[in-house]
């Protein structure tokens, strides 16, 4: 099984998907267990983002909200500065979105983060970058 591990992706899959760079965070099943609520400009924003979110962990409050439309239950993690991580998909059963975020909140503090390395500008970004910036979105 692999560890538990935060991982880069676009931001056109996060919440609003407008471009840039997100997280999220995988269990040792690989199943998501968060992301990021926002996108970041760069991959060195998002791992900087990662690292606020260990060291705000304590002070964070998570809510549990259910989308009648949906019929889901989603769980949002808020720090000082308003949402920092969301659920990545809606639930069935509350309890369900319960032990999602419990296992968030075990998980992300000795989660390694995505590798130093990752280069500023992923091919992906750039055309994202480019049609949010031709579209006026960003």
């Amino acid at each position: 099984m692999a560890q538990p591990r935060f991982q880069l992706i676009p931001g056109s899959r996060l919440p609003g998907g407008k471009g840039g760079v997100g997280w999220r965070l995988l269990g040792m099943n690989n199943r998501e267990l968060g992301r990021s609520a926002h996108s970041f400009p760069d991959a060195e924003a998002a791992q900087a983002a990662i690292a606020r979110l260990r060291d705000d962990l304590p002070e964070t409050a998570g809510h549990i909200s259910h989308d009648p439309v949906n019929q889901s239950w989603h769980w949002r993690l808020d720090g000082s500065d308003g949402p920092v991580a969301v659920s990545g998909r809606g639930f069935r059963h509350e309890r369900e979105c319960r032990y999602n975020l419990d296992q968030f909140l075990e998980t992300s503090p000795a989660a390694p983060a995505a590798k130093s390395d990752v280069p500023s500008e992923f091919p992906w970004q750039r055309a994202e970058l480019a049609t949010a910036d031709s579209e006026g979105i960003m």
